[in-house]
């Protein structure tokens, strides 16, 4: 194997042309290389950044939205009914209308993705979770949660609240009960799910009353 190498490497010495496209396989690799490890430390250097920039909200923490309260409301219902309307997928709809509504809700990309497959309870038969009350659940946490299996009782506050604005509403949180309750008009109830949670978290985190 390394005489036969030696004959190769003695080869391509001997051959101007074939040295020269050698090299520039070579340099190409090496480029190719460099530019993968520069990408990779860039998107290491953003991830890091992005944890950086966001810290979860406790119960001391309140954002002056001065009278814009009814404003922001009104807005999310909108965005969420227009989002369901349009796109569909009950569970990214809400985390993207809260997103879109909610200057304190960092509009990341990851969280919205996650929510991709959780509308319809995420079953065939919408016997779960309606997609709306998960997603508000979905932002609730990712507001408010807990890092390291830390302190939850604020998070889990919120979203009872939410829980019972929907019991109240449909009689239940499940996909099928709401449906039925609504003649499955689901933009609606992105819509109203949307207007409650930000209720709550407009009551919880700034000076609205």
């Amino acid at each position: 194997m390394r005489d036969h190498r030696q004959k190769e490497n003695q080869s391509i010495k001997q051959r101007p042309y074939t040295r020269l496209c050698y090299n520039r396989r070579i340099l190409l690799k090496s480029a190719g290389i460099c530019a993968l490890t520069v990408l990779v430390s860039q998107e290491a250097g953003c991830t890091q950044q992005h944890q950086l920039k966001f810290k979860v909200l406790g119960e001391g923490n309140k954002f002056d939205i001065s009278d814009k309260g009814e404003e922001i409301i009104e807005n999310a219902y909108n965005t969420g009914h227009q989002f369901e309307k349009k796109h569909g997928g009950c569970c990214r709809c809400i985390v993207a209308a809260l997103q879109n509504s909610i200057d304190f809700i960092p509009k990341d990309k990851d969280l919205f993705r996650t929510a991709s497959c959780l509308d319809g309870g995420a079953t065939p038969n919408g016997i779960q979770n309606c997609g709306a009350f998960t997603g508000s659940g979905m932002v609730i946490g990712w507001l408010c949660g807990a890092d390291n299996f830390g302190n939850t009782k604020l998070s889990h506050r919120l979203i009872r609240q939410v829980y019972k604005r929907f019991e109240t509403e449909y009689g239940s949180v499940l996909c099928r009960d709401v449906k039925k309750k609504i003649n499955s008009n689901c933009p609606e109830v992105v819509a109203r799910a949307a207007k409650w949670t930000t209720e709550i978290l407009l009551r919880q985190f700034t000076n609205y009353e």
